[in-house]
C-alpha cells in the first residue's frame, strides 16, 4: 500500500510542477501572442477562467502530494511553502486584477507558481532521498 502511495505522490508532484509551469507560461506567453497575433483574442486565451481551471486542477493534486510527502520525510517547511504558493495563486485568481492590476496579477501568479513548483521539486527530492523510499524516479 505504501509503495502505491509513493507512486501516486511522485506522479502528483510531477503533475503539479507541470500545471504550475503551464500557468506561468500562460501568463508570459498570452500577452505576447495577443500582440503578435491579434486574432488570439477571439480564441479566449486571455480569459481569466483559464487560471481558475488550472487552480481547480493544481490544488487537490498539490495537497495530496505534499501531504503524502510530508508524512514520509517529516519536513513541514515543504508543505508550508506549497501552501503559501497556493495562497498566492488563489489571491491572484480571485483578487489580483482588482487589487494590483494586470501586471501585478501576473507577478503574483508567477510568484505563486514558482513557490508551488519549488515545493513540489523539494518534496520529490526529499522523498526520493529518504531512506527506504521506493519513489518513482
Amino acid at each position: 500500500m505504501t509503495d502505491m502511495l509513493d507512486v501516486y505522490r511522485s506522479y502528483a508532484d510531477r503533475t503539479a510542477v507541470g500545471l504550475s509551469t503551464l500557468c506561468a507560461l500562460h501568463c508570459l506567453a498570452v500577452p505576447l501572442a495577443m500582440t503578435l497575433y491579434p486574432p488570439a483574442i477571439a480564441m479566449g486565451l486571455g480569459d481569466e477562467a483559464f487560471h481558475l481551471w488550472l487552480l481547480v486542477g493544481v490544488v487537490p493534486v498539490s495537497v495530496m502530494a505534499l501531504t503524502l510527502g510530508c508524512r514520509k520525510h517529516r519536513n513541514i517547511f515543504v508543505p508550508g511553502i506549497g501552501a503559501l504558493g497556493i495562497l498566492v495563486l488563489v489571491a491572484a485568481v480571485f483578487f489580483g486584477h482588482d487589487l494590483v492590476g494586470e501586471w501585478g496579477e501576473r507577478l503574483m501568479t508567477l510568484i505563486g507558481a514558482s513557490l508551488l513548483a519549488a515545493s513540489h521539486i523539494r518534496n520529490f527530492s526529499l522523498c526520493r532521498d529518504h531512506s527506504g523510499c521506493e519513489c518513482v524516479n
